[in-house]
């Protein structure tokens, strides 16, 4: 399973729907979060290749560090951090080394227009009120998100069936807001179709003593 930081950082706040009205609430809540200036999203991906575990410290404008792990026999935890137009890998045979820098440079342009700035979709959330989620009640929104393709491996691949024509259902996205700190707490995909399925479960919380610095050698 592989997931570029772009397509997981798409997903702090793109979506769409057909109801707008609470939609400024949800930006405003991801512009508090940004003006934190540090964060953390921990983050759990599923599919049928398995489920990938991500966690992403930010200090904003431009330091990451970022580990990551999946649960389909790769080896164990990955980490990478970036700062600047600079960035340095983990995968534990090697320790630390640098990426190359157009890989680097890549992958800050990511960060600068995913996490950084304010969302360029035109994302719309439908308010869903006070919700309890996990013995917690939160300021709820929704939005309808469309579905991705199915993974297939390689040779499934080369046997399309009708079901691989058939129009996929749409996902549904779930922000759920603090309502003290006014903070995104939880952001969580779930097929339209299977609520308690959950392809993308996502949980931001604060970090402002951390610091993000250059491995050492």
């Amino acid at each position: 399973m592989r997931m570029s930081h772009l397509a997981l950082c798409a997903l702090l706040v793109s979506a769409t729907s057909a109801h707008a009205d609470c939609t400024s609430e949800v930006n405003d809540a991801f512009a508090k979060l940004r003006g934190t200036k540090a964060f953390n999203m921990h983050t759990k991906i599923t599919n049928a290749s398995g489920t990938l575990t991500m966690s992403n410290d930010y200090v904003l404008p431009d330091r990451m560090y970022q580990q990551l792990s999946l649960s389909n026999g790769a080896p164990g935890k990955m980490e990478m951090i970036l700062i600047g137009d600079k960035a340095w890998s983990n995968q534990g045979e090697h320790g630390w080394v640098p990426l190359p820098p157009e890989f680097a440079t890549k992958v800050a342009k990511q960060m600068k227009e995913t996490v950084v700035e304010p969302p360029k979709d035109k994302s719309e959330y439908e308010c869903l009120g006070d919700v309890k989620f996990e013995g917690k009640t939160y300021a709820a929104y929704r939005a309808k998100r469309a579905a991705g393709p199915n993974e297939k491996s390689q040779k499934d691949k080369e046997k399309p069936t009708a079901q691989d024509q058939a129009p996929t259902k749409p996902n549904v996205q779930t922000v759920y807001i603090d309502k003290t700190t006014g903070l995104p707490a939880r952001n969580v995909v779930t097929p339209e179709d299977a609520p308690d399925k959950r392809l993308f479960d996502g949980t931001f919380s604060l970090r402002k003593d951390i610091k993000i610095e250059p491995p050492q050698s």
